[in-house]
């Protein structure tokens, strides 16, 4: 993914705090970070395919950083479940599907999962789900959020102001552009 822009770094305001989110490597940009971190989330949604130690790491790093909760959400993907997605394609090549079986065992894991809940001061709440599905709970005291501001405050006086500015373009990109002709 690399085709996005600034209108889609946004947060809502909602009835059980301020959800936002980043997918996949946006977590290691800096700026796109300090974007999401000014648009006040309380709750995050940090999107992997899989959230291996990297993407974990990051993922408590975006919840201390940002004093937010993370939920970090990876998919379980089995070799049998990309032939069930390929065998469901209509004209389907059976040369495609011979070197889709090559990948292994169809129960062998290709994404493993690790969904997580994370608090503010970067501690699982939840022991990440690997090599199952399943839905992780945990409830969320956003009181949390709060206090975690007055020990870091990425968005406030710890941003150095005084220093540094970012703009974000919020326009949407479009494909096509119509101009009038000269």
């Amino acid at each position: 993914w690399g085709m996005g822009d600034g209108s889609t770094l946004v947060s809502v305001d909602a009835p059980f705090g301020v959800p936002g989110g980043l997918i996949c490597w946006e977590h290691w940009l800096p700026l796109a970070r300090a974007a999401m971190h000014a648009r006040k989330e309380t709750v995050h949604v940090a999107q992997w395919p899989w959230v291996r130690d990297l993407h974990l790491v990051a993922s408590r790093h975006y919840a201390f950083e940002g004093q937010c909760f993370v939920l970090a959400a990876g998919t379980v993907l089995t070799v049998g479940d990309v032939l069930e997605g390929y065998d469901s394609l209509p004209g389907a090549m059976q040369e495609c599907r011979e070197m889709l079986s090559s990948m292994g065992n169809p129960e062998e894991p290709l994404q493993r999962g690790g969904s997580t809940v994370i608090a503010p001061d970067s501690i699982c709440l939840v022991e990440p789900l690997y090599d199952a599905v399943g839905t992780v709970h945990a409830t969320l005291d956003l009181g949390l959020v709060t206090e975690g501001h007055l020990l870091m405050d990425s968005d406030g006086h710890y941003s150095r102001p005084d220093v540094f500015t970012l703009t974000v373009n919020t326009a949407p990109l479009r494909g096509v552009r119509f101009e009038p002709r000269q």
